[in-house]
């Protein structure tokens, strides 16, 4: 098989993955939704619940070394014999709606879905100049872009505070190796975002921007 066909494989497999890491953003909706409604506890509680499952599916799958058909079959390899990233972003999504702000730790699990995708796609499509192991200039410029987009949707009054995480989710993405960007993205942007508010005392809303509150609407939320 030619490079080109081979990278072509290698690019369908990787959009499919990241179409399939979109399905992280329910669970956010649906963390949201509790916490509004019945407060953080019931919120955690859920997402503690979601991760037990995940983890007892994950020791199945490892356990029997069970292999997903080909047509399905996301799992890079350094996963087929440990913990997929799904365990990380849920693990991640728990400590950081624990340990920030509501609308930092949201912002940066966000970013962490949509920074993520369009730095490794576009980096995949169109990467030229690698900057770190198979990472690119073009990638994590385009996470960087992505990340600063989506913070100027939720706060677009604190330049200072979505600057500064998008800044760091993009270059710990980068920098990410053997660990679990999943999981090093949102508490490292989360931390950078939650730091500023502190140093500057900012309070920041609970609900995101009037921006999102009138997408919402709009969809009848």
């Amino acid at each position: 098989m030619s490079p080109n066909a081979l990278k072509k494989i290698s690019f369908r497999k990787e959009l499919l993955r990241k179409l399939v890491h979109l399905m992280e953003l329910p669970v956010l909706i649906v963390y949201s939704v509790l916490r509004s409604t019945f407060g953080d506890k019931v919120g955690s509680l859920a997402l503690t619940l979601m991760l037990i499952i995940l983890l007892e599916l994950e020791y199945i799958r490892l356990e029997y070394k069970l292999e997903l058909p080909k047509a399905i079959d996301i799992l890079r390899r350094h996963e087929r014999d440990n913990l997929s990233g799904s365990i990380f972003f849920i693990a991640g999504t728990i400590i950081a709606f624990a340990a920030y702000d509501f609308p930092i730790a949201l912002l940066a699990l966000l970013m962490t879905v949509f920074g993520d995708l369009m730095s490794a796609l576009v980096g995949m499509k169109f990467g030229r100049y690698h900057v770190y192991k198979k990472k690119t200039l073009e990638g994590f410029l385009a996470g960087l872009v992505t990340n600063l987009f989506i913070g100027s949707l939720f706060m677009p009054e604190y330049i200072g505070v979505f600057a500064s995480m998008a800044i760091v989710a993009s270059v710990v993405e980068l920098f990410t190796g053997k660990l679990d960007d999943n999981l090093t993205v949102p508490l490292s942007a989360g931390f950078a975002g939650q730091v500023m508010v502190f140093l500057f005392q900012l309070k920041i809303a609970d609900f995101p921007s009037p921006v999102i509150q009138n997408l919402f609407k709009f969809f009848g939320f």
